[in-house]
C-alpha cells in the first residue's frame, strides 16, 4: 500500500463525507429550516427528545419523506461511489476501505460544517452495500426487527451496523474488513451518545415509554419553534399491518 496514495485517498474521501445533501437540499427547498436543532414530543406531551444529527432522518421529520429519502439515496451513493471506484481500480489493495471509512468520518465530522454532521448510517450503508451485500441484507433486517423494542428511528437506525460485527466473523470475511467494520460500529457508537444520554434522561424522568407510545409525534426546531406533525413509530406499523389486512381479508 502506497503511503501517498494511501493519504490522498483518505483526503479525498474526507472532503466527500463533509459534503451534507441534508443541508443542500434543505437550503434549496426550506432555507428558514435550522435541521442542526431537533426536537420530538408526543402530541399528548409525553416526552421529549433533542437530538443535533444532521441526516436524512432529521430532513425526513421536518421536512417529509420525499426530502428524506431523496437525502438518504445522496448519503448511501456518497459512501457507495468512492468504495466501488476504487475497489474496481485497486482490487488487491484495501484503498476502498480506507476511503470508505473517511467518507464516514466526514459525514460525521464535516470540514465544511464546523465538523457537526450525522451518525454515519447512510454512508456506511452505499460502502457495505459494495463490501459485503449480503451482510447488509441480514443485519438489516435485524435491525428493522429492533424498531419494535427500541421505537425511536433516530436511535435504531444503525443497528444493523453493530451488527456486521459478529457477521464478518461468523462468515469469515478478512481480518481487514473486520477491523473496518469494527471502526465503522465504534465510530458510529460514539456519536449516537448525544441520542443514547436523551435516552437515559427520558428513562429515569419516567417519559421514556411516553414518547416510545406515542401515536403521533411533534417535531420541531429549538431555533424556530416551527412544529410538524408525523406518525410514530409504532402508528406507521399499525396502519401498515391494517392496510396488508384490508388487501389480504381472511376467509
Amino acid at each position: 500500500m502506497n503511503s501517498l496514495t494511501a493519504l490522498l485517498t483518505a483526503v479525498v474521501g474526507y472532503l466527500i463525507g463533509s459534503i451534507s445533501p441534508a443541508r443542500v437540499i434543505t437550503a434549496r427547498v426550506a432555507p428558514q429550516q435550522d435541521i442542526t436543532k431537533l426536537v420530538v414530543e408526543g402530541v399528548d406531551g409525553g416526552g421529549r427528545f433533542e437530538s443535533d444529527s444532521v441526516s436524512s432522518g432529521s430532513v425526513r421529520l421536518h421536512l417529509g419523506n420525499r426530502y428524506g429519502c431523496l437525502v438518504g439515496v445522496l448519503d448511501i451513493l456518497k459512501g457507495a461511489i468512492p468504495t466501488l471506484i476504487l475497489k474496481w481500480w485497486l482490487p488487491d489493495q484495501p484503498y476502498h476501505l480506507l476511503a470508505a471509512g473517511m467518507v464516514v468520518v466526514g459525514h460525521n465530522w464535516p470540514l465544511y460544517y464546523g465538523f457537526k454532521g450525522g451518525r454515519g448510517v447512510s454512508p456506511s450503508l452505499g460502502a457495505m452495500l459494495v463490501i459485503d451485500p449480503l451482510g447488509v441484507v441480514v443485519t438489516n433486517i435485524l435491525g428493522l426487527a429492533s424498531d419494535l423494542f427500541i421505537r425511536l428511528p433516530l436511535l435504531s437506525s444503525g443497528v444493523w451496523l453493530e451488527l456486521m460485527v459478529p457477521w464478518t466473523w461468523i462468515v469469515g470475511r478478512s481480518w481487514l474488513e473486520r477491523l473496518y467494520v469494527l471502526a465503522m460500529a465504534l465510530i458510529y457508537s460514539v456519536s449516537i451518545v448525544p441520542e443514547v444520554r436523551e435516552v437515559i434522561r427520558l428513562k429515569r424522568e419516567g417519559n421514556l415509554e411516553a414518547l416510545q407510545t406515542a401515536r403521533e409525534l411533534r417535531v420541531s426546531s429549538r431555533v424556530d419553534g416551527g412544529t410538524a406533525i408525523q406518525a410514530s413509530v409504532p402508528d406507521l406499523i399499525s396502519d401498515l399491518l391494517a392496510k396488508l389486512k384490508r388487501e389480504n381479508p381472511g376467509p
